[in-house]
C-alpha cells in the first residue's frame, strides 16, 4: 500500500500503517454516527438522518483526515528518528517504546500547562487591578474622524478618564455608513457588510445579529443595520456627549515643545480657523477618504459618461437601460453594481478584472464565510489554515454536497473561469495568500442571467470602445470605476531630521509600529487603518483603540523608536512578499491581545467550567467579543450573552460548515499542540502559529 511505502521511507515500523487506517476509519464512522443521532439531524431529516449524515460528512471528513494524518506524521518524524537513535545507542528499550513515552509525555505536559493556566499569557496580570481604574492625570486627546474607528477610540479614551474632543469634517457621525452624503456617507441602502453580523459587532456590547423579518441566522448587515449598531453603541456609552464637533476639519498638525500638538481646525459652518492644543492625537480618518480612479490610456477621449462608484446610487441604474456598461473592479461594491445594472435592464455589463481574485458566495454552508475563520482553522501555522479551508470547506463550498442549505450553490465553472481563466497570474495560484477576496453572490447571479461577462484589465479606451489586455475589444457606452479608495495624505509633519522635500512621516499604516503607533511620535496613533485581507475591520479597530487608550494612560509602554522603526520595516517587507499573517485581521488581533493588552482568552479554563460555551468559542468565528473575556475592562457576561444567542454561532435550521469541521476535533487535538511546539523551535513564516503573531 502507498501509505506503507511512505512510512517505510520515513523509517516508521510496519504496524503504524494499519493502526492509522483503522483509527481513521473509526473516526469517520464516529463522525457519521454522531451526526445521525444528533437532535438537529433527526429534526431536519427524520428517518433519513443516517443517510444525510453519511452524505454530508464523508467527503470533507476524508480529506481533512488525510491532511491531519500527514501533518501528524511529518511533525512526529524527527521524534521517531530520535527514538530510534536512543534505542540503538543505549541498547535500552525499543524505538517504539521511547516514541510512545515521548508522545505521552508531550501531550500530558500540554494538558497540565493548559489546565494550570500556563498556556495563556499572564504577563499583564499584575496590572489588572489598576487597569480598570481611571487615570488621575487625565490628558486632553484629539480624535480626528467620527466614523466607526473614531467612535471606538473615543469610547476607550473616555473610559480611561481622558478629556476627548472628536473632530468630524462632515455634518454628523457614521463615516462611510452615514445615511446621507452630507454626513460623509458613501454606502447606499442595499450595501452589505463584507463580513458576517457577528464579526461586525464591537467587543463590549450585545448587538442584534439576526434579521428581524425572516428566520434566525447570522447574516450580513445592511447600511441601516450597521449604522444602527454604531448609533446604539454611541448611545449606550455616551461617547459623543459633549465631545463631538461636526463640520470641523483638522487641516494641519504642528509639534509643540513638551511633546504636545497644535491642531489647526477649520469650522466649515462659520469658516473660522482656530488652533487647539492636545497632549495626544488619534487619527481615525479611515481608509475611504479619497476615491481612486486609475489612469487609462484614452480615458480623456471616451465619449460616454464615466464616474467613480462614490457618485453612484441604485436609482442611477435606470440611466443605463439598454446600454453596454464597463465596470472596472471586482470587489463587493462592484458585484452589487453589476447585479443592479443587469436586473434593471442594461444590455450587457462587462466586469474588468485586473488582478487575481477569489470570489466566494456571501454565504458558504448556510453561514457567512468568516464563520469558518475559527480557532480550529487558525490554531496552527498559516499553511494549516489554508489546508483546512481547502480540504474541509472547498468540497461543500464549491459543489452542492450539503443538504439542506439556505443559499444557492453556484456552478463551480463560474468560480473556475473567474479565478483561473480570466486573471493574468494564473500560474501563481499556489500563492493563495496573495489573491484578492470578494464575498458576493451578486456577480454570479449577473453572470447566470447572461447579462454580465468577466473580462481582463483595460488596456486602452477610444471614443466608444474598450480594448482589453488579452486583445478583446468591446463597444462601451459608459464606465463605472469601482476601483476603491485611498486613506488620503498624512496629517503628520515631516519627521525630525528630514531634508527639504523629503517627507518621512507615515503615509500609510505600513509605516506604523504594529499598524498603529507612530515611531517618531509615540503620542500619535492611527486607528482603523489595520484592515486585513481576511477578517472584520471592527475587530482590528477595537483592539487598536483599546491598546492606544492604555498607552495614553501610561498603563502600557512602547519600545524605543529604533525598535518600532525596525518592526515597521519588517511589516512592509512581509506585505510586499504577500505573507498571509500580515494580511489577516485575526492574526493581528491575537498579536495585540497577547503581546500588548493581555486579554487572550483562556480556553482551557472555559472548557473546564463551561464546555458548551467553549465549543462556541472554539468552533465559532474569532470575533471582537472573544477578547473581553479577560484583561482590562473585561465583560465576560456580555460576551457570553452575545455568543450564546440562538443561532449566533451555528445555524440550527441548516447543515453548515461547523457541522462538518467539528469532525476534525479529535485529530486537531493531536496536531495543533505539535504545531505550537515546532513554532518555538523554527520561528518564521512557515512555522508561526497563526493566532500568535502577525509578522
Amino acid at each position: 500500500m502507498a501509505e506503507r511505502d511512505v512510512l517505510a521511507v520515513l523509517g516508521y515500523p510496519a504496524w503504524l500503517a494499519p493502526v492509522m487506517v483503522w483509527t481513521a476509519g473509526a473516526l469517520l464512522v464516529a463522525v457519521v454516527v454522531f451526526n445521525a443521532v444528533r437532535p438537529k439531524y433527526r429534526r431536519l431529516f427524520g428517518a433519513r438522518a443516517p443517510l444525510y449524515a453519511l452524505w454530508n460528512s464523508t467527503i470533507p471528513s476524508i480529506w481533512v483526515q488525510i491532511y491531519l494524518w500527514l501533518a501528524l506524521i511529518v511533525l512526529w518524524t524527527p521524534i521517531w528518528w530520535a527514538a530510534r537513535g536512543i534505542a540503538a545507542l543505549t541498547d535500552v528499550g525499543t524505538a517504539t517504546g521511547w516514541f510512545v513515552i515521548a508522545f505521552g509525555l508531550f501531550y500530558a505536559t500540554w494538558l497540565v500547562r493548559g489546565f494550570s493556566g500556563r498556556s495563556v499569557n499572564h504577563e499583564f496580570d499584575h496590572l489588572l487591578a489598576s487597569d480598570d481604574v481611571p487615570v488621575s492625570d487625565a490628558k486632553r486627546v484629539a480624535v480626528i474622524g467620527a466614523g466607526m474607528a473614531g467612535l471606538v477610540a473615543a469610547k476607550e479614551l473616555r473610559e480611561e478618564g481622558h478629556d476627548v474632543v472628536v473632530f468630524e469634517r462632515t455634518g454628523g457621525p457614521g463615516g462611510v455608513w452615514a445615511s446621507s452624503k452630507s454626513r460623509g456617507g458613501m454606502a447606499w441602502a442595499s450595501t452589505m457588510t463584507s463580513t458576517g453580523a457577528l464579526n461586525s459587532t464591537l467587543s463590549d456590547s450585545v448587538a442584534e445579529i439576526h434579521h428581524p423579518d425572516h428566520e434566525l441566522f447570522p447574516h450580513h448587515l445592511n447600511r441601516a443595520e450597521f449604522l444602527g449598531l454604531l448609533e446604539s453603541y454611541q448611545e449606550r456609552h455616551g461617547v459623543f456627549d459633549g465631545s463631538l464637533r461636526c463640520n470641523s476639519e483638522v487641516e494641519t498638525m504642528a509639534k509643540l515643545p513638551g511633546d504636545r500638538w497644535s491642531l489647526r481646525v477649520r469650522n466649515h459652518t462659520t469658516d473660522i480657523v482656530e488652533d487647539e492644543v492636545f497632549d495626544a492625537v488619534t487619527i481615525c480618518t479611515g481608509l475611504n477618504k479619497e476615491s481612486f480612479t486609475p489612469t487609462i490610456e484614452g480615458q480623456d477621449r471616451f465619449a460616454g459618461p464615466q464616474f467613480h462608484v462614490e457618485d453612484y446610487r441604485p436609482a442611477d441604474a435606470e440611466r443605463f437601460v439598454g446600454k453596454r456598461v464597463l465596470v472596472i473592479g471586482m470587489g463587493e461594491t462592484s458585484s452589487d453594481v453589476v447585479k443592479e445594472l443587469a436586473d434593471t435592464g442594461a444590455e450587457h455589463v462587462y466586469v474588468s478584472q485586473r488582478g487575481p481574485t477569489w470570489i466566494i458566495p456571501r454565504d458558504v454552508g448556510s453561514l457567512p464565510p468568516d464563520h469558518i475563520e475559527n480557532r480550529l482553522i487558525h490554531d496552527g501555522p498559516m499553511f494549516h489554515r489554508f489546508a483546512m479551508l481547502v480540504t474541509g470547506v472547498a468540497p461543500f463550498g464549491l459543489w452542492p454536497l450539503l443538504r439542506p442549505t439556505r443559499v444557492k450553490v453556484h456552478p463551480f465553472r463560474y468560480m473556475f473561469r473567474i479565478l483561473v481563466m480570466h486573471h493574468p497570474k494564473k500560474w501563481l495560484l499556489w500563492r493563495f495568500g496573495s489573491l484578492n477576496w470578494t464575498k458576493s453572490d451578486n456577480l454570479y447571479f449577473a453572470i447566470e442571467s447572461g447579462r454580465a461577462t468577466v473580462v481582463r484589465g483595460v488596456d486602452r479606451l477610444e471614443e466608444h470602445r474598450a480594448f482589453f489586455a488579452d486583445g478583446r475589444e468591446e463597444d462601451i457606452d459608459a464606465i463605472i470605476y469601482c476601483s476603491g479608495y485611498r486613506p488620503g495624505a498624512s496629517l503628520l509633519p515631516p519627521s525630525p531630521g528630514a531634508t527639504d522635500g523629503e517627507v518621512e512621516s507615515p503615509r500609510s499604516a505600513r509605516d506604523l509600529y504594529k499598524l498603529t503607533m507612530c515611531p517618531d511620535h509615540p503620542n500619535v496613533a492611527a486607528v482603523g487603518f489595520a484592515r486585513g485581507q481576511i477578517g472584520a475591520i471592527t475587530l482590528s479597530t477595537d483592539m487598536q483603540a483599546r491598546w492606544w487608550a492604555l498607552v495614553v494612560s501610561g498603563k502600557r509602554s512602547l519600545p524605543d523608536q529604533a525598535t518600532m522603526r525596525a518592526e515597521a520595516a519588517k511589516m512592509r517587507h512581509n506585505i510586499r512578499r504577500f505573507h498571509q499573517p500580515t494580511r489577516t485581521t485575526l492574526c493581528f488581533a491575537y498579536s495585540i491581545a497577547r503581546n500588548e493588552i493581555g486579554c487572550e482568552p483562556d480556553l482551557f479554563k472555559i472548557f473546564r467550567t463551561d464546555p458548551k460555551f467553549w465549543f462556541a468559542l472554539f468552533m465559532g468565528p474569532i470575533c471582537a467579543a472573544h477578547f473581553r473575556l479577560r484583561g482590562p475592562h473585561a465583560t465576560p457576561g456580555l460576551v457570553r450573552e452575545q455568543i450564546m444567542r440562538t443561532n449566533a454561532v451555528q445555524s440550527e435550521d441548516y447543515v453548515d460548515s461547523i457541522d462538518i469541521l467539528s469532525g476534525a476535533l479529535p485529530m486537531a487535538t493531536l496536531v495543533t499542540p505539535a504545531f505550537g511546539a515546532w513554532s518555538r523551535l523554527l520561528p518564521g513564516f512557515n512555522a508561526q502559529n497563526a493566532t500568535r503573531s502577525y509578522v
